[in-house]
């Protein structure tokens, strides 16, 4: 084939052209080349070969214009399409508002619609486009929060507020300008020349006939009289006007209180609930009470919803019909818990109720896009400010534990997640009974712009019978009724008064007080319980402590000096607590009275297992129940290694749960507390010993709960249970359908709680909802970030404001009221005083300044005492504002001061004007103006305590035998009186008191100040004259500047400059400023972002180690080793170890040095630090830095457990944050770019995720 092609090119040589097979033309000149050259058929067919049978990487220049398309353009048009203008986008639309519950078309609005531009990184609109599939759940540090609820509407108001309206309630004022177009005047000229204009060309058409053009305006107006009567009535439902929300009457609105909240009257039955609620999400199998069904009413309207019911009233039936709204609406419900225990025990309550339910806590992750999430508050904080856009899908977050908010550490999470939530969110409160639920709800609806309706318990479902236990008796001493029984308490009284082994002085357990400065009597017999070593209590100078007196007494008075005043021994405890035989007693008449079950609260962990320890010899289970305990027990822990399952604690819980006994308290591993809390819902449990954490929301109802004391220990001082603590546990008792009534019983040891005591604790008020919130370095930040919601309105917007914030729109309507009173001041002219009023007043307000200084200052200063002795007569203002003249009964010494004064006539007109008057009486005839004549003389005297700050001048005279004034002796008292009343009379100047010995540099500047402020005031003419007018030229002068500073503090108040945390707030940003977190603009740099990942707490210091580079030295083992210091909160029973290792020593020396930086910084700037970062380098948090670092290496349990004295439990739960930490330094290394420590955490995460301490929970 070769051969014939190469035949005929020799033979197409000749033309420029040529076919190819195919019949396309080319360039016959391009072969051509080869033929010309002398060449042999052996060459010429290689080189054709070449050329065009064997393959190119590119192609020939000759086939580029049969294989590439023409790409000619058109320039001019291109050109000209360049200033073309581009197709409008639309941004916004208009759509209906309706109204109540037919939907009725109340008006329009505009919106905006969201772009294509619009997505996770740069809006905060519900509609912005998805963002990756892997952050629908937990979002992204880099992602936008949705938009708070109830934010923009009031961000809206406040920016129109701003704007200058016209008289259609237009904005005629752009931002920024100080006036708009001035056309108005223009605009009607022209108008009226055109209307001229308009009638003289149609009088002309017409032919100048006023009637033609009379007839046309009728014709127009019958005209629109048919419009109007072939209106429809649908017309009358449709607005006449499109105002864009540029409407009068939200202004308008904007001023008046509203209340968001709504109390529901639940003691009237709802009778038709079939009819209201025709198609329910959820059936079941009990009839609802009241409080449910209007709960469910209320939800099935939309609305929101808080439930204050008292323990076991059915607040879980609420929540479970959000969650099958959610399931029949297609959306998502969230229920929050405060502590992860109780999210895995509702995980399991929930999933046997419903089929699609996940679980989000900080190491579990179940099911996490299923239509109800339970997690807890502080996942579902970091969703929002993540910007997960699971979010949008909520329909209802419900709210368990409400009262959790006064929680000191943690209660600021959830006010920060109310606000943080979006606009479409529906909010379920539940909570116990508390007494300001309308002004907690009050708050979220005014956060939140939504009607929150309040729903509460008359009464418990299960009434409680209160009990005192003493002498293995007991005592009813308040009924199920609530009525404290006065019989009862003193029947118990005589009981315990009877007791035998009363001590030896005051009573049983305490030792006897000594006589005045005598000696101290001694303890009573030592008890047989814990705490013996624990002396009594000391008498007056040193009285000797008791061998034994139970837990009131401890290092036996030594005196006054070391037991405290008159001697008292020690610490102050209590009574001591019960015995084992009074265990043993009780549990056996329990036993036998069938008020079995019993949770007895103790609050000690070391009390709970010494108490169980008592019941040894004690067995309430049967062979069958016993079978089911084993079985139970032994299922659960074959999650566990075979090694972990022979732990003493495991052991020990097993043998307890044969004989229907069981402990509940921090210190037990978690799987141990599971198997109690489940076996106790079973009933195989008889007698529990817990800690007051078991009451937290754990729905474990019992027959009987026993308090072995009334006394806590609060993390500062020992104290008595406050109403809600003693409400919340003593609530457990009565399980609803089982018991008729539940029994509260109060063990007495040593003595009876006092009886006053006991009512406040019993039927004293629970305790309120208190804010707890507090600024973060991760809130400031995060809100920095986000630019979402300012810190300012952050803080505007907790629960902690809210009673300033309600009083908004009072205040805005005071200063309309005042600007309207100051515009129709009216004021007389006065020509020969009103020039000089102004600086009559300056120097009366800067005279008052300065004597209040000096006067605050006087019990700083030891001269100060001669001057404000006894008899110096003064010149004071009482509480009603006027001015009194009287002298001082003794000499000054606190904040208070006794005055002694006459009676005289301050009712007059011209009395109430001199109170508002400079303070000059020493200057000439000037006095007439200020005091009134005192009136005639007598014997009565009036005496005054009053603030030393209400002083308003000292004279230099003195009242001699003010001692024989106070007894009222006639010839002291006519001296007196007649001394003031030529003072008050006085035509020369009143002397004022000297102040030349007060030695203090800025005291005597003040007073050189004053005294040549009196000068200058003498000098003015109408003072020099006394003017006739001068008093009411004044009167109406102070009145102006009264209403003018009325108003600026009114708007002061409306500021917010007026924040309470705002100066907290500046001092946190200049210690971020100072640490290099954010820029002089407030703009987050890198370190600031690091700051952002950290939310288990300490986010300064651990991001200075990551910053640092401080982690990256270490090892995976010794880096989790050295976090445990910001996990652990340190004991006074745990010790650190001396020394580890060389390098962990190393590392803990290099923590301790940036925390003492860190908090230089701090102190330097006088940020108000918590106790957790003032006591970071003395509570010992480095106790299990051995502890963790064996494990990370690979130790047993076992093994680390006998390194440390602490629980069991507790290394369990700082090794389970410490994870959380793991996860958050590994975020911070990404954003840094640091690989290698990104690394490292993964590998630490894995070495620490092992065996029982990660063991699943038995709920999920």
């Amino acid at each position: 084939m070769i051969d014939d092609i190469l035949a005929e090119i020799r033979t197409k040589t000749g033309s420029t052209n040529a076919t190819d097979p195919s019949g396309h033309s080319y360039n016959a000149s391009a072969v051509s080349t080869w033929s010309r050259s002398p060449a042999t058929d052996a060459e010429s067919r290689d080189q054709l070969q070449a050329t065009f049978l064997d393959p190119k990487p590119q192609f020939s220049n000759q086939w580029l214009r049969y294989i590439s398309d023409d790409l000619s353009v058109d320039k001019t048009g291109f050109v000209e399409s360049l200033y073309g203008v581009p197709e409008a986008t639309n941004r916004s639309d208009v759509r209906f508002t309706r109204k109540g519950m037919r939907g009725h078309i109340s008006g329009y609005e505009e919106f905006t619609t969201s772009g294509d531009i619009l997505n996770s990184k740069n809006s905060f609109a519900v509609n912005r486009a998805t963002g990756s599939r892997l952050d629908f759940v937990r979002g992204r540090s880099g992602f936008m929060p949705f938009a708070p609820g109830g934010v923009e509407l009031a961000e809206k108001e406040e920016q129109s507020n701003l704007l200058h309206r016209d008289a259609d309630g237009l904005f005629d004022v752009p931002p920024g300008f100080e006036r708009g177009m001035n056309t108005a005047t223009a605009v009607a000229s022209a108008d009226a020349e055109l209307g001229e204009l308009a009638v003289k060309e149609s009088s002309e058409e017409t032919g100048g006939d006023p009637g033609l053009v009379g007839d046309l305006s009728s014709q127009i107006s019958s005209m629109q009289l048919v419009e109007d009567a072939s209106r429809h009535p649908i017309d009358d439902l449709l607005p006449n006007d499109i105002t864009f929300g540029r409407a009068q009457t939200a202004v308008a609105q904007a001023a008046k209180q509203k209340d968001w909240a709504h109390v529901v009257n639940v003691n009237k039955e709802i009778t038709n609930f079939s009819e209201l609620v025709p198609q329910p999400a959820r059936e079941f199998p009990f009839e609802l009470d009241t409080f449910q069904k209007e709960a469910v009413y209320h939800l099935e309207q939309g609305d929101s919803v808080f439930v204050a019911a008292h323990t076991s009233a059915g607040k879980t039936v609420i929540a479970e019909y959000a969650i099958a709204m959610a399931q029949r609406n297609m959306t998502k419900a969230i229920y929050t818990s405060p502590i992860k225990a109780l999210s895995n025990q509702k995980f399991r309550d929930f999933k046997s109720e419903f089929d699609d339910v996940g679980i989000l806590t900080g190491d579990v992750q179940i099911n996490a896009e299923a239509s109800s999430l339970i997690m807890t508050t502080e996942i579902l904080r970091s969703m929002l400010y993540r910007g997960a856009d699971l979010i949008r899908d909520v329909e209802f977050v419900i709210f368990d534990e409400v009262h959790y908010v006064n929680d000191a550490d943690r209660g600021v999470v959830w006010e920060e997640v109310i606000i943080m939530l979006p606009e479409h969110v529906k909010f379920i409160l539940l909570s116990a009974t508390v007494p300001n639920t309308f002004e907690f709800a009050n708050w979220v609806g005014r956060t939140k712009q939504k009607d929150i309706y309040v729903i509460s318990t008359p009464k418990r479902p299960v009434p409680l019978v209160h009990y005192l236990l003493c002498k293995n008796e007991m005592v009813e001493i308040v009924d199920e009724h609530k009525k404290f029984l006065d019989q009862g308490y003193k029947q118990a009284v005589e009981i315990m008064e009877g007791d035998d082994g009363k001590a030896k002085g005051k009573g049983g357990g305490r030792g006897g007080r000594g006589g005045r400065g005598g000696r101290g009597g001694r303890g009573g017999s030592p008890p047989t319980g814990p705490l013996s070593d624990r002396g009594g209590r000391g008498g007056g100078r040193g009285g000797r402590g008791g061998k034994g007196g139970g837990d009131g007494g401890g290092r036996g008075g030594r005196g006054g000096g070391n037991g405290g005043g008159g001697g008292k021994g020690g610490f102050s405890r209590g009574p001591p607590p019960p015995t084992k035989q009074a265990f043993i007693q009780m549990v056996k008449m329990l036993h036998e009275k069938e008020l079995h079950p019993m949770c007895t609260f103790v609050f000690s962990r070391k009390m709970c297992e010494q108490f169980a320890g008592y019941l040894s010899g004690l067995d309430f289970c049967n062979k069958r129940e016993k079978a089911e305990i084993h079985m139970f027990f032994d299922k659960a822990v074959t999650r566990l290694s075979q090694v972990d399952r022979n732990l003493p604690q495991i052991l020990q819980m097993r043998e307890y749960l044969s004989r229907g006994i069981a402990v509940h308290h921090a210190g037990l591993l978690p799987i141990v507390k599971e198997v109690v809390e489940i076996l106790f819902a079973r009933s195989l449990v008889r007698v529990l010993f817990a800690t007051e954490t078991f009451a937290m929301g754990l729905n474990l109802p019992t027959r009987t709960v026993v308090f072995a004391g009334c006394r806590k220990h609060d993390g500062t001082t020992f104290r008595a249970l406050l109403p809600g603590e003693y409400t919340q546990m003593a609530g457990r008792a009565g399980r609803r359908g089982l018991d008729k009534t539940g029994t509260v019983i109060i063990m007495a040891s040593g003595e009876v709680t006092p009886e006053e005591d006991l009512k406040e604790m019993m039927l004293g008020q629970p305790t309120k909802l208190q804010s707890q919130f507090r600024l973060t370095y991760n809130m400031i930040l995060n809100l920095l970030r986000i630019e979402a919601l300012k810190v300012e309105e952050m803080i505007k917007r907790s629960f902690s404001e809210n009673a300033n914030q309600l009083m908004l729109p009072e205040h805005e309507a005071s200063v309309k009221s005042h600007e309207d009173l100051l515009l129709n001041l009216k004021k007389k002219n006065y020509d020969d005083c009103d020039q000089f009023m102004p600086t009559i007043l300056e120097l009366g307000l800067e005279q008052q300044t300065c004597l209040k200084f000096i006067i605050e200052q006087g019990p700083k200063i030891e001269n100060m005492r001669d001057i404000l002795k006894i008899g110096r007569v003064v010149i004071f203002k009482n509480p009603t504002g006027a001015l009194r003249i009287g002298f001082l009964a003794r000499s000054v010494i606190g904040e208070s001061a006794s005055i002694l004064m006459f009676p005289c006539d301050i009712s007059s007109s011209k009395a109430k004007m001199a109170a508002t008057l400079p303070m000059f009486p020493q200057v000439a005839g000037y006095n007439k103006f200020l005091l009134a004549p005192l009136a005639p003389i007598s014997t009565k005297l009036e005496a005054a305590s009053v603030p030393v700050s209400t002083i308003v001048f000292l004279s230099k005279y003195i009242i001699n035998n003010v001692s024989g004034v106070s007894r009222f002796d006639r010839q002291a008292v006519e001296q007196a009186y007649k001394s003031i009343q030529q003072i008050c009379t006085r035509r020369g100047p009143v002397h004022e008191c000297s102040f030349d010995k007060l030695k203090k540099l800025d005291l005597t500047e003040k007073c050189r100040d004053k005294l040549a402020m009196s000068v200058e005031f003498s000098k003015i003419p109408c003072i020099k004259k006394l003017s006739k007018n001068f008093l009411r030229a004044y009167t109406q002068e102070y009145e102006e500047y009264q209403l003018k500073e009325t108003i600026a503090n009114l708007r002061k108040s409306l500021n917010d400059e007026n924040l309470e945390l705002l100066p907290d707030y500046e001092q946190r940003v200049e210690v971020l400023k100072d640490l290099n977190y954010v820029d002089t603009n407030n703009i987050v740099l890198l370190k600031g972002r690091v700051a952002c990942e950290v939310n288990s707490g300490f986010e300064l210091f651990i991001s200075e180690l990551v910053m640092d580079n401080f982690l990256g030295d270490y090892e995976p083992e010794e880096i989790v080793a050295l976090l445990s210091a910001f996990v652990y909160e340190g004991s006074r029973d745990v010790e650190e170890p001396v020394s580890v290792t060389p390098r962990l020593d190393k590392g803990r020396e290099r923590i301790k040095e940036l925390v003492a930086n860190v908090m230089d910084v701090l102190e330097k700037r006088q940020v108000i630090m918590t106790s957790d970062e003032q006591q970071f380098l003395e509570r010992g948090r480095f106790g299990l830095i051995e502890v963790v670092y064996e494990w990370a290496r690979g130790m047993t349990f076992e093994a680390i457990s006998e390194l440390t004295s602490a629980q069991e439990g507790i290394i369990v739960r700082v090794v389970s944050r410490l994870d959380e930490v793991c996860r958050e330094v590994k975020s911070a290394a990404r954003i840094i770019g640091d690989a290698t420590l990104q690394e490292k955490m993964d590998v630490a995460q894995e070495k620490i995720k092992r065996d029982i301490i990660f063991c699943a929970s038995l709920y999920l």
